[in-house]
């Protein structure tokens, strides 16, 4: 039977490679202009948000980053930030040469690196790697210097002809789904995040990557998704389950405690239970923020646990949840989204979560609000008190009312995707570098009158 199982695993994950390049863009990514794609008007495809970086990939397979560029986590040569000053942006800002050859299907942003499947479902990193989160096998940033990028940057290897299905990033570790369904992780291992049963760091020298490279240790089904916390990880089951597994201080993996897992012998594996989500739940998407995780449930309900200093799990108070037994299961609430209102999309950044929901064009955020992020002109933490959620947790005002394609949040920023044809963009919250892509260091949403129509989408091409 155990056979029969891998088997299957292996089977379906090269299904979904096969699924997900037949729907992405083939043609080159290297660092080409900005010009039409065989006659198509250029459009963003997918959103992604770093610490203090954001990352687009277009219609035509080419990537582009703007905001902080401390570590070359931009990958443009240097470590100048973009999209804080006039002139950086639209046909000015670079695409991310990646290779002469090769197109970009998938993106993801870390803390202070960026990560990238290509065509041939192989993967480059780029930026901070001072744990080894990029894979090299040492701890040189790459990106920040010229000659790092483009085919001077090599593929991180898997051993055995192994493909990339899925990519994550958290904020100094890296986690890959790959063909034959098992997952990868690499870089800082302090908590355990890495889910090799200790808590060396992996990436950071010879002999670590390639066929040396352990799997996270996972039983329990056959994996779907993956994602990425500060110091956690997450995978979802095509049964619908949820494993975690790293820090688990405020009780973000879910399981009625604060003991970390992954980072002892006998904590991975069989000995990993499921979260208990409630009776008859099942998760449909998983998301994880930097103490705490959300999921997406089959009844199109939210259930947040982990850390909640900010209302980042929007249950009116300031209570973790996760952290002492009892409080999972059908004692978790599902968070109050309003009369009539269930999420499709969520995702979840540094202490806020932005849902969006039925209807076209809907969003709601809650948590933390310091620099406006949640994108109500104002900086008030929602989620954190009574009577924030629900029916008085307004609508996030972005100007239209055609449908959305994708959300996206950094630690401080948020980012929405038009699923209207267009491809465009917006991006709203804290704006120090540049990672809203404006041209200037101005933060939006914290203020009246900088939201909904007021607030531009951002210059690409």
């Amino acid at each position: 039977m155990k056979k029969i199982l891998i088997l299957s695993g292996i089977i379906l994950s090269i299904f979904l490679i096969i699924i997900l390049n037949c729907q992405q863009p083939t043609s080159g990514g290297g660092g080409g202009s900005s010009g039409d794609n065989d006659g198509e008007s250029l459009r963003v495809t997918r959103v992604s948000a770093g610490f203090i970086h954001s990352v687009v990939l277009l219609n035509n397979g080419t990537v582009k980053c703007w905001g902080n560029n401390f570590y070359g986590q931009l990958g443009y040569g240097d470590t100048n930030n973009r999209g804080d000053e006039p002139g950086e942006m639209g046909d000015n800002l670079p695409t991310v040469n990646l290779g002469s050859v090769r197109s970009v299907n998938q993106i993801a942003a870390g803390g202070y690196h960026t990560l990238a499947r290509l065509d041939d479902a192989s993967i480059k990193c780029w930026g901070n790697n001072e744990y080894g989160q990029l894979g090299y096998g040492d701890t040189e940033d790459r990106g920040d210097e010229p000659g790092e990028m483009g085919d001077n940057l090599l593929s991180v290897q898997f051993g055995l002809n192994r493909k990339a299905v899925q990519i994550a990033a958290g904020l100094h570790h890296t986690v890959v789904h790959l063909d034959d369904g098992s997952v990868k992780c690499f870089g800082r291992n302090q908590y355990g995040q890495l889910g090799i049963e200790s808590n060396e760091n992996i990436g950071d020298e010879p002999g670590e990557m390639n066929t040396d490279l352990y799997d996270a240790k996972l039983t329990g089904g056959i994996v779907k998704n993956v994602a990425a916390g500060d110091h956690h990880t997450v995978v979802l089951f095509y049964n619908g389950t949820v494993k975690c597994w790293g820090n688990n201080t405020f009780g973000q993996l879910g399981y009625g405690d604060t003991e970390d897992r992954g980072d002892e012998p006998g904590e991975m594996g069989d000995a990993l239970p499921t979260v208990d989500l409630g009776t008859g739940r099942t998760a449909v998407q998983i998301t994880a923020g930097s103490d705490f995780t959300a999921v997406l449930l089959d009844d199109g309900t939210v259930k947040c646990w982990g850390r909640n200093h900010d209302g980042q799990l929007g249950y009116g108070d300031t209570n973790a949840r996760g952290y002492i037994a009892g409080q999972m299961g059908d004692s978790l609430p599902a968070v109050n989204l309003g009369t009539g209102r269930y999420a499709v999309q969520i995702a979840a950044g540094g202490y806020h979560v932005l849902a969006l929901l039925n209807g076209d064009g809907l969003m709601k955020c809650w948590g933390w609000n310091l620099y406006g992020q949640l994108g109500y002109g104002d900086t008030n933490n929602r989620g954190d008190n009574a009577g924030e959620m629900g029916n008085n947790l307004s609508l996030v005002n972005w100007g239209l009312t055609t449908p959305l394609m994708q959300i996206a949040v950094g630690a401080q920023h948020s980012i929405l995707l038009t699923g209207d044809g267009t491809g465009r963009v917006k991006c709203w919250g804290r704006n120090l570098d540049g990672q809203l892509g404006y041209g200037n260091t101005e933060t939006r949403g914290d203020g009246p009158g900088e939201m909904g129509n007021d607030l531009p989408f951002v210059s690409l091409w």
